[in-house]
């Protein structure tokens, strides 16, 4: 694997660490709200931190193969 392969790979995984520790702070603050219409907006954020960290990750991945590939 090449060295700009090694770097992309290592960034869109600490971005997606960086989601997955977000979305765990948010969680924790939303459950001592009481705002039931904010708690919702802030599930819906964390929903979505989630999805994009699972993006992030099979991108990471792809990278990986194409790099295999092309090896």
């Amino acid at each position: 694997m090449n060295r700009p392969s090694r770097f992309l790979r290592k960034l869109l995984d600490s971005v997606a660490s960086n989601n997955e520790v977000a979305a765990s702070d948010v969680m924790r603050a939303t459950e001592q709200l009481e705002d039931d219409v904010l708690r919702q907006r802030l599930l819906n954020l964390i929903h979505q931190l989630n999805q994009d960290e699972n993006d992030l990750r099979l991108a990471r991945d792809d990278v990986q193969g194409v790099s295999i590939k092309l090896a």
